[in-house]
């Protein structure tokens, strides 16, 4: 019952009991007295009752209210708390993302050429030239590495060339193993992964067949796993195994080895290298490629075939002190296929066909000899190369025997001039003498 209603009820009686009482004619008799006392006994009775219960009510709506005060008092506390917890996990959040960002670090490396080049046939004789191959890296923590080079050089028409040197993404396994996947330059040998750079190489040109279209392979797209361990106390090894897009046919030297992005058949290239280092100045290694090469169509002519391509690999390399002797030999063979040389060429049968390449080069520091501050910075470097290639005729004009004599001065670590004069003998072409001038640098 409403408190208000019941203290309603309770006046409307007391003041009717009164009014009743007031109304009585004066004298009344004993009995009627009595029955006026009864009455107004009766009503106490009734009329207290429902105080009783109005009390009672009052206990009840203060325990209500009571009840209601406490549970908005929790609520309003575990609000709070589940504030809290969203502000702390926010923190937390945004801690693990300024984390993250810290672990992500980045570099640029690579190195720019600026060269000169005179010979004595041709026309234009001289020539100067320029490239730039700036390189990207990017690690997270000491789990993932991201490498890519570009390679921007000037080109005969006033334009710049582009291309992709390698792109690829290196996954650090353990100490002793490492996952690539992308472009990466190839394993074979050791100086196409190590050497070439302008900085890094000698004289201010390749070896006569580890070049593009030569037989060595340059680069692939594909997966590589790659590492290095110890062997006992003072030795280590290192290898290299890869899987690849491969080798396709081309219409200059046979074989293109560049990292194409397609493949023309259903099968890979599979090759690898594994060095040993039995000192620390003395480096082998040997290297090998297998790949089924596919025809090419061209207009016409009989159907194109496939066959088997086989690389094999040796270098060394000794470098102590001042001196730095290395050499390496590449076998390519190429087995017998039906295929066009160009777009626009017919079909035909190309015999088996064999390419052997090498180089032998030695260097000698000035510092070894004196100390003087300008003679110490120079660096005598001479070096032959040849390259040979027996069965089809048409690749027969790649044949070269290049001696190669240059005079280096070390501005810095990286920082260095050269001068080459070159004599190659061609066994199809007239002989060429070329100077050579190069400044590289390599940041």
């Amino acid at each position: 019952m409403n408190v208000k209603r019941c203290r309603g009820l309770l006046t409307a009686a007391l003041l009717a009991s009164v009014a009743s009482v007031a109304l009585l004619p004066v004298p009344v008799s004993a009995a009627t007295a009595d029955q006026l006392q009864k009455r107004i006994e009766a009503l106490e009775q009734k009329y207290g009752s429902m105080g009783q219960e109005l009390l009672q009510l009052k206990r009840e709506l203060l325990e209500s209210q009571q009840k209601v005060e406490s549970a908005t008092k929790k609520a309003v506390a575990a609000q709070k708390k589940a504030n809290q917890a969203e502000k702390r996990a926010r923190q937390a959040t945004k801690e693990a993302t300024v984390e993250d960002n810290r672990a992500i670090k980045w570099h640029l490396a690579g190195f720019g050429t600026a060269d000169y080049t005179h010979t004595n046939k041709g026309t234009p004789n001289d020539l100067f030239g320029a490239s730039f191959n700036p390189i990207f890296l990017v690690s997270y923590k000491d789990l993932a590495l991201f490498e890519s080079e570009l390679e921007l050089t000037t080109a005969s028409d006033g334009g710049t060339g582009l291309e992709l040197e390698f792109a690829n993404l290196n996954v650090m396994a353990t100490d002793w193993l490492t996952f690539t996947a992308g472009k990466f330059l190839s394993p074979i040998g050791d100086f196409q992964q190590h050497l070439h750079p302008s900085w890094i190489n000698k004289l201010p040109d390749r070896p006569a067949g580890f070049v593009d279209d030569g037989a060595i392979p340059l680069s692939d797209i594909g997966v590589m796993a790659r590492g290095a361990f110890p062997v006992g106390e003072t030795m280590s090894a290192d290898y290299a195994v890869y899987v690849g897009n491969g080798p396709q046919i081309d219409s200059n030297a046979g074989v293109a080895m560049e990292g194409f992005g397609g493949d023309n058949n259903d099968n890979k290239a599979v090759g690898g290298r594994i060095g040993f280092r039995p000192l620390p100045y003395v480096n082998v290694g040997v290297s090998a490629m297998t790949a089924k090469v596919a025809g090419n169509a061209g207009t016409g002519g009989p159907t194109p075939t496939q066959s088997t391509l086989n690389v094999w690999d040796v270098d060394a390399a000794f470098t102590r002190g001042n001196w730095d002797i290395r050499g390496e030999y590449v076998r390519l063979r190429l087995d017998s296929l039906t295929s066009a040389l160009a777009s626009d060429e017919l079909a035909q049968f190309i015999p088996g066909t064999t390419w052997h390449a090498w180089y032998a080069q030695a260097a000698y520091r000035l510092a070894g000899v004196t100390d003087h501050p300008i003679l110490r910075n120079f660096e005598p470097v001479f070096r032959y190369s040849e390259v040979s290639v027996s069965g089809f005729s048409d690749f027969a004009a790649a044949e070269e025997q290049r001696w190669t004599a240059g005079l280096d001065y070390w501005f810095g670590p990286s920082l260095v001039a050269k001068a080459a004069f070159e004599h190659r003998d061609f066994n199809h072409d007239p002989n060429e003498d070329v100077v050579r001038v190069q400044l590289g640098f390599g940041f």
